[in-house]
């Protein structure tokens, strides 16, 4: 059976909640206290109350087995059901489940496990054996316990079953006994074991140790609890589910992410979706590595009642819906963290970039909970405004703001993209983020601390700045009138602007993309004439060069290309040395470096 359709009203925490078309893996996601275990909770409660959701809620269950369509009377039912109790409230095998609801809850922290001892009278046949209906619902923690003492009892059971046969045939005075070698019945054990934990091997069982074994990375033997937490939780989640061996049941996970590294999360989807037949599972977590990646599947977020006061706050995204989002810079990165209901700035750059990484530490020591994102590139700005509608309005009113380089543009242009973006949009106060470093008594701090006698002067750290900039000043000319330019002109769209159907030519809409050129180059002609370059190229070399005419100024490091005079000043510095002006300056707490930060640390407390 699987959960088809979820409606929640006014349950615990969610005030309205509608889960549709839900898939065979569904991912739960949202910040903590949104409501993510109230859900897990309700789906709980239908199995422990007879099939009755809770007040005010439905659940539309499908059969999976013709067994069950059979017994419902339909492929398809809405819950309560007169016939549901007798249907469920059965005993079902230890080793084998089938039609039934599986809960594994957070609380799988493994600190021991020792074996019980087992006599030849205890061992019995655990496939025989019948559990009742509360048994997927224990604890985890202690349901492994149980199930570590069953394997402990089939491998000794596969012991004695040899020993058994052989004493039957010699006591028949049987001629050469041979007995052939069984199954190992832990064999999937050791087979998952290593699926999720390689290099890590798993031994085989013996029946005389006290523990689960395994070999490390170098071949040493060594107990379970030796593992890490997050290797041991995922041995007690996949040994729960294999002993149980489940077909047609519904699997709750909560937080399968605990105590992992992506990658081991990662490979735990993997195993969990070759365990059984036709089980569906519900993840319930807010990792964004289980959520980035689980977006070909379908994740459903829970939204704050706060930012969605009234309709569903269930939304969900997938592989149908996700070209919506393709404005977003990094979008599985951005959808796994605005999911667990963090604040977003979008920064310029790349992962490794010095934006990220400036931003994330001045965060870090303000302990303001943002998350930084590196969108690449800002070059776009107008389509920053569409990335703020699309995750402000459209999918989870997450807080969102971006800070973009100022580069070539003017105020007027900044005022025109900020009112565009509702005032997410933040430019910095200068040409590149490592303009701030640009500072000269917060460079001096920094070389007196690492060059500490042959450190110079705070006054020529300030003429060799000057100098750079000197060297520098027509480049920056031209990439300021390149920018004003660019950000007038916008992007060249040539698509035709006409209407086409069946009667359409070829012919048709190569003339009107050809016009459609043609335009725009006579507008860019009319607008970007040789007086207009001439008179901002010149109206720049004015600015720069009167920003050092009086040495370096607050405008001078405003306006000159902060990568460049970063690096070459670091170079004339520390010569080939690796030595981070940036990391040093943001680390300090020196008055010099902190005033350098200011206008960085502000943008961070804005938001």
């Amino acid at each position: 059976m699987r959960i088809k359709e979820l409606h929640l009203n006014k349950w615990k925490v969610i005030r309205q909640a509608d889960l549709q078309d839900l898939s065979d893996f569904v991912v739960v996601a949202g910040p903590n206290g949104v409501g993510k275990t109230a859900i897990k909770e309700s789906i709980v409660h239908v199995f422990q109350h007879g099939g009755n959701p809770p007040s005010g809620c439905s659940v539309i269950l499908q059969a999976t087995i013709a067994a069950e369509a059979t017994a419902w009377g339909s492929q398809e039912v809405t819950l309560p059901q007169h016939f549901w109790q007798s249907f469920f409230n059965k005993n079902t095998k230890r080793l084998k489940t089938t039609s039934r609801l599986i809960q594994i809850d957070s609380n799988r922290s493994i600190d021991s496990l020792m074996f019980d001892n087992v006599t030849f009278q205890s061992i019995g046949n655990p496939e025989e054996e019948e559990v009742g209906l509360g048994y997927g619902f224990n604890n985890a923690k202690d349901r492994f316990k149980d199930i570590c003492k069953t394997l402990h009892r089939i491998k000794s059971r596969e012991v004695t079953s040899v020993y058994t046969e052989y004493r039957k045939r010699l006591d028949a005075s049987l001629p050469d006994v041979t007995i052939s070698k069984l199954k190992d019945p832990t064999e999937k054990y050791i087979d998952t074991f290593g699926k999720l934990l390689y290099p890590k091997v798993m031994l085989p069982l013996d029946i005389n140790s006290t523990t689960i074994q395994y070999k490390d990375d170098d071949g040493d033997s060594r107990d379970f609890v030796q593992l890490s937490s997050g290797e041991k939780e995922v041995v007690v989640l996949t040994f729960d589910l294999l002993a149980q061996d489940p077909d047609d049941c519904v699997v709750l996970i909560d937080e399968p992410e605990v105590h992992l590294h992506p990658e081991l999360a990662f490979r735990l989807i993997k195993v969990l979706k070759g365990i059984g037949q036709r089980n569906q599972y519900f993840l319930f977590t807010h990792s964004p590595d289980i959520i980035g990646n689980a977006l070909d599947i379908g994740v459903h977020f829970i939204r704050p009642k706060k930012r969605v006061p009234t309709g569903n706050q269930a939304v969900r995204i997938d592989e149908r819906n996700i070209e919506e989002f393709k404005s977003i810079p990094n979008i599985r990165e951005t959808i796994g963290i605005v999911s667990v209901g963090k604040k977003l700035l979008f920064v310029e750059g790349s992962s490794t970039s010095i934006d990220r990484n400036v931003f994330a530490t001045l965060a870090k020591s303000s302990k303001l909970d943002v998350a930084i994102i590196p969108s690449d590139s800002c070059t776009n700005v107008t389509n920053m405004a569409l990335v703020c509608d699309t995750l402000e309005k459209g999918v989870l009113g997450v807080e969102l703001h971006m800070v973009r380089d100022r580069d070539g543009l003017v105020d007027s242009q900044i005022a025109n993209f900020s009112t565009k973006s509702k005032g997410r949009l933040v430019f910095l106060p200068f040409y590149h983020i490592e303009n701030a470093f640009l500072h000269p008594g917060a460079i001096a701090e920094i070389a007196n601390k690492v060059l500490l006698t042959q450190a110079p002067s705070v006054q020529q750290i300030e003429a060799q700045m000057v100098e750079f900039a000197k060297q520098q000043l027509l480049n920056t000319v031209a990439l300021y009138v390149k920018a004003e330019i660019y950000f007038q002109a916008g992007n060249f769209d040539v698509s035709p602007n006409i209407t086409i159907d069946k009667n359409t030519t070829l012919g048709d809409i190569v003339t009107s993309m050809n016009n459609r050129k043609n335009s725009l180059v006579t507008t860019y002609n009319t607008t970007f004439t040789q007086t207009m370059i001439s008179t901002r190229a010149i109206y720049w070399e004015n600015a720069l060069r009167q920003a050092i005419a009086g040495g370096w100024s607050v405008e001078a490091r405003r306006y000159f290309v902060g990568k460049r005079m970063l690096r070459e000043i670091q170079s004339w510095l520390f010569g080939t040395k690796s030595i981070s002006l940036w990391e040093h300056i943001v680390g300090s707490e020196s008055p010099e470096c902190v005033v350098a930060c200011k206008e960085l640390t502000a943008i961070l407390a804005s938001i």
